[in-house]
């Protein structure tokens, strides 16, 4: 027999009601020497009881326990359920780390200073392609030519027209620090300058998947260098930031790196074991997480 949701709700409240009621005379208005004895055969007919209350509400209100993929991380502010909307675009830690030589062939990294000092000679990625630059922002990555921005070679072209030229199969891009740090951008006019430059190294490089790189933390020594923010509210910012990039990632069926969450202390700044003197950039250290962390949080696939 099919009940309506009122019927249902009296159901439960009268097998509520009926077990308050036997529990409520057992213990309080029998005497000691008639109340249900407290032994196996007790135990057994109370666990079917509410084993069978169970099927039954199940039946009446139909309920799975949600299965969640993603936790979410430190730097953002979502909630676990909206969270998983973003699975498949959050890279997540594989079980066995890649290795550098197996993945990193196929990808230019792309960025400002903090990628460009990896591809420095003798440094992390030197034997990659990085197209990176000091200094650089979503503003003039697309046009830069003061100096070569391609590690493996001196010619002075733009990013654009390297990636044109390389056909990556994949680009790992992170920019956004020089953004927030210098030109006081609000995180609404940086995420739509963000997505014009994305525009522009699509048509360069139609083929290739593209990772978001989060934007990392800043650190005290940060402040009177690169902001006279407070770095609390700069931080706040950068993880907001963030959080636009996730949403874009997804929007347009590109993945993200949450990089910044291997970066920081448990207070949500730039972690001291990884940061140079300013607060800002990274150490070896910092380098080495980075490139760990990759190799844990490849595209699937790969």
């Amino acid at each position: 027999m099919n009940m309506n949701i009122f019927q249902k709700m009296m159901y439960v409240v009268l097998s509520i009601t009926v077990a308050c009621a036997v529990s409520i005379a057992n213990y309080i208005y029998l005497p000691a020497d008639k109340r249900i004895p407290s032994d196996n055969k007790t135990t057994e007919f109370l666990e079917r009881y509410y084993d069978t209350n169970d099927r039954i509400l199940k039946s009446l209100f139909p309920y799975e326990e949600p299965n969640f993929t993603l936790e979410v991380p430190i730097n953002m502010s979502y909630t676990t359920t909206d969270f998983q909307q973003f699975t498949g675009t959050y890279l997540t830690e594989t079980e066995q780390p890649l290795k550098a030589t197996d993945y990193f062939p196929y990808i230019a990294f792309c960025g400002d200073s903090l990628t460009y000092h990896m591809g420095r000679p003798g440094k992390h990625l030197a034997n990659y392609d990085i197209i990176a630059y000091g200094g650089l922002s979503v503003y003039d990555y697309a046009t830069f030519t003061d100096e070569p921005v391609y590690n493996k070679s001196s010619v002075k072209k733009t990013s654009i027209q390297w990636l044109k030229e390389l056909k990556p199969q994949i680009i790992y891009l992170m920019l956004g620090t020089n953004g927030i740090a210098m030109s006081g951008l609000s995180n609404e006019t940086h995420i739509e300058k963000y997505k014009e430059l994305l525009d522009k190294i699509v048509t360069a490089s139609p083929s290739s998947i593209i990772v978001i790189c989060s934007v990392t933390p800043f650190g005290p020594a940060a402040y009177g260098k690169y902001t006279n923010q407070p770095i609390s509210v700069i931080n706040q910012k950068i993880n907001h930031f963030n959080m636009y990039l996730l949403e874009l990632a997804k929007e347009r069926g590109y993945y993200f790196l949450n990089i910044a969450e291997a970066l920081m202390n448990a207070e949500g700044y730039f972690d001291t074991r990884y940061s140079s003197d300013d607060g800002l950039h990274w150490n070896d250290a910092g380098r080495d997480v980075y490139i760990n962390y990759v190799l844990r949080h490849p595209i699937p696939g790969y």
